[in-house]
């Protein structure tokens, strides 16, 4: 059974329980020259995104996820992963290998957007619940 939330947002408050509309990936580049996968986010709209839905457990990625998350998804510490599945993933359908793997997809299959990036931190592509691309809110 999915755990429910209340959050507040703008004035209202919602029921995280499959309240979000689309995934934005957001990339930066604090630790790196290149830019990396911040995260794949929930998002309500383009200011409002449930956080923290349920209790998840964190597993260090191993093989071949945790070679491709070091080359596209290093953080200026080891703990950006286990921060993303728990605060975002744990928010979406998905579990954890699902999720990592999903976004490590969305990123190298729309790494031509990256030259639209003009800050540190940005929005790379925002994806319907089926992972198709939309634009952004």
């Amino acid at each position: 059974m999915l755990s429910k939330i209340l959050l507040f947002t703008s004035f209202f408050f919602v029921d995280s329980q499959n309240i979000y509309n689309y995934y934005e990936l957001a990339v930066q580049k604090w630790c790196s020259s290149n830019y990396m996968i911040h995260g794949l986010w929930p998002q309500i709209n383009s200011t409002a995104y449930p956080e923290y839905c349920k209790t998840v457990s964190y597993t260090n990625p191993t093989g071949q996820l945790l070679t491709d998350m070091n080359a596209y998804w290093h953080g200026c510490d080891d703990t950006l992963w286990e921060h993303e599945w728990e605060k975002h993933g744990s928010c979406t359908p998905m579990d954890e290998n699902t999720f990592f793997n999903t976004t490590l997809t969305l990123f190298l299959e729309n790494s031509k957007l990256l030259d639209n990036c003009k800050e540190d931190d940005c929005i790379l592509a925002c994806f319907d619940l089926d992972f198709n691309i939309i634009k952004c809110e």
